[in-house]
């Protein structure tokens, strides 16, 4: 018993937090600092740039949308004292896949970006010289 309470309180939190982080993006987005404002890009780096930065945002938002899906699944499992180990585990698996899903688009835009930029913007940008 002590265990789902635990687990239903961290999850609680946990959708009380990226749901709080949801509101303020939807208030309108910060100015972000451009990481590779000051690396010297050409045209034709900075249109391969945006079109993957594009492309893992498209992918991104599609994947928080799931986990959103599952974290309600989930939280709605666990309030049901009828569910069974086996579904919420199912559920958890669910969601450990769309995460390894978003690690993957994350791992792509890096390896995209390995490609476009030189070694020494690479290592500027590494380096935090970027902005």
């Amino acid at each position: 018993m002590r265990t789902w309470k635990r687990l239903g309180i961290g999850l609680l939190m946990t959708t009380m937090l990226i749901g709080g982080g949801m509101a303020s993006a939807q208030q309108g987005p910060a100015k972000e600092t451009d990481p590779f404002q000051k690396l010297g890009l050409s045209a034709d780096q900075r249109t391969k740039l945006d079109t993957a930065k594009n492309e893992r945002m498209t992918s991104l938002s599609a994947t928080q949308q799931k986990v959103m899906g599952i974290r309600q699944k989930l939280m709605s499992l666990v309030a049901d004292k009828k569910a069974q180990d086996r579904e919420i585990d199912k559920v958890a698996d669910e969601w450990a896949a769309a995460d390894r899903e978003a690690l993957k688009t994350e791992t792509k835009f890096y390896k995209t970006i390995r490609q476009i930029l030189t070694q020494e913007q690479l290592t500027n940008l590494s380096k935090g010289n970027g902005k």
